[in-house]
């Protein structure tokens, strides 16, 4: 694990995006990573996104930390992790 990258427990369900979105800080920045429900349950299963997240959480964190690490940012600054 990068020790550079610190994952927040600040996680929730945006509806409109249809995504989970939480934050990491690196080099004292906050950064938003986000994960799609439809991308969650391909990679995991189904269920309550949330509850869903939180089991797989350091899968997720370590494939948002290679998102990261890769500078995959979008135009709005989120790191969307995908299959």
């Amino acid at each position: 694990m990068n020790q550079a990258i610190h994952f927040l427990e600040d996680e929730y369900l945006d509806q409109e995006r249809q995504a989970i979105i939480f934050s990491a800080l690196s080099q004292g920045n906050k950064l938003a990573c986000g994960l799609s429900i439809v991308t969650l349950s391909q990679l995991f299963e189904e269920g309550e996104p949330l509850t869903i997240f939180n089991r797989y959480r350091w899968d997720i964190e370590e494939m948002a930390e290679k998102v990261i690490n890769a500078q995959q940012d979008d135009a709005q600054g989120y790191y969307w992790l995908s299959k």
